[in-house]
């Protein structure tokens, strides 16, 4: 498509499962505009032009588990705008040619808090001009990055498993692997 290859807006209770989207111009997956208790299970979201999935506005409660988000042509997962108490859990984002996942540049009142993200692989991003496991460009409180596998396996391409801007605050580490 010339835009999203999936876009749902001012929704409930959506749930996107067992789709492959690619080649679309923009995102292959954008949840937005006030989307509670969205659920996004088991899909391919790659070769897209920007994003495999592209968090924005509101979309907060949900589940994102057991997806690929790969070789999209800027990165895997894009959130921001008081996308909050997501967890995102057993994905595979890898080959991305940006970041694995960007915390996207907002201001704390509108950062993405309390996010999860649980069991996930995050491998070679950032082909295009290298890029980073997780960028952190917003003051998000509350982010936990529990049991992930961060790293690159096709040689140097990502430069950190966990990059902090000056607008970043650090999150919560735990048992994860980097290599």
């Amino acid at each position: 498509f010339a835009s999203d290859g999936i876009s749902w807006q001012i929704t409930e209770d959506v749930t996107v499962r067992n789709c492959e989207v690619s080649g679309c111009a923009n995102a292959g997956l954008h949840p937005g505009t006030g989307s509670p208790r969205t659920t996004i299970e088991n899909n391919y979201s790659h070769d897209n032009e920007h994003y495999g999935l592209y968090v924005c506005w509101r979309v907060r409660n949900g589940a994102v588990r057991n997806n690929k988000f790969v070789h999209n042509g800027i990165n895997g997962v894009c959130t921001g705008h008081m996308d909050t108490d997501m967890l995102f859990e057993n994905n595979v984002i890898s080959d991305n040619a940006g970041d694995g996942v960007l915390f996207r540049t907002e201001i704390k009142d509108n950062a993405p808090h309390r996010n999860v993200f649980k069991n996930n692989t995050i491998e070679n991003n950032g082909w295009k001009n290298g890029g980073y496991g997780f960028t952190f460009d917003s003051p998000a409180e509350g982010v936990i990055l529990e049991g992930n596998m961060i790293g690159n396996t096709k040689g140097s391409f990502m430069k950190a498993a966990v990059r902090y801007t000056k607008n970043g605050v650090p999150v919560q580490l735990t048992n994860n692997k980097l290599s």
